[in-house]
């Protein structure tokens, strides 16, 4: 899921405009949260998922 996205046009016409945008879009990269793994496994047998659904009708 995205936190933040960039929603504007941005216009760089200097040289010293360009290193700044890319400095601060590096910067962004090094800093975002890294994804977490998370137990479990992916359903994609139908048997198996109306196995499941019915336990949780229970």
């Amino acid at each position: 899921m995205a936190t933040s996205s960039i929603t504007h046009n941005f216009v760089v016409s200097t040289p010293d405009s360009v290193e700044r945008f890319v400095t601060a879009l590096d910067k962004a990269e090094q800093d975002r949260i890294p994804n977490q793994i998370l137990p479990g496994r992916q359903l994609t047998d139908s048997k198996e998922i109306l196995a499941l659904m019915s336990k949780r009708r229970k």
